[in-house]
């Protein structure tokens, strides 16, 4: 009687042991994603005056599959840091800052374009703030979803037509 009791309780423990084993295999992926830093500049153009802009955008990639076999996909958080620069004409100092999530298909190679506002480095200077596009080109990793290397640039926003 003992045997079997003894028996159940190892194959109780094999199999909660392989249920967590097997649960912790989708965390690997989340830990392999690094969170890089890529240098940012460019120049936007528009009124008052065009404004050269430099810095850092820090960009963190998660892969995220789910287990209904729907296609990989990579979640990206994207953040302005030290992001400063000044006027073409007048030499007064701006900022740029903000934060950005998108979740896209994961691919090779990616290319974004997101807004981020940026205003002069003033007490006021919120209340005029304008725009700036961020223009982000990954290359990935398909089997971790690691980014491999990426390059940013700031530019004028496109105007949509109307």
């Amino acid at each position: 009687m003992r045997t079997c009791r003894s028996t159940s309780f190892v194959l109780v423990v094999a199999l909660l042991t392989g249920v967590l084993l097997a649960t912790r295999a989708d965390v690997p992926a989340a830990a392999l994603s690094p969170r890089i830093s890529v240098p940012i500049v460019g120049t936007v153009d528009g009124q008052p005056e065009s404004v050269a802009l430099a810095g850092t955008i820090e960009i963190a990639s998660i892969l995220v599959t789910d287990t209904d076999g729907s296609s990989p996909k990579e979640r990206l958080s994207l953040k302005l840091v030290g992001v400063s620069g000044a006027g073409v004409v007048s030499g007064a100092k701006y900022v740029a800052s903000g934060e950005e999530n998108l979740v896209r298909p994961l691919a090779a190679s990616d290319h974004i374009e997101v807004m981020f506002p940026f205003f002069r480095a003033t007490a006021d200077g919120p209340l005029t703030a304008r725009a700036v596009a961020a223009s982000i080109v990954f290359n990935f990793d398909l089997l971790t979803g690691a980014i491999t290397k990426a390059t940013a640039s700031f530019s004028t926003p496109k105007v949509l037509a109307r």
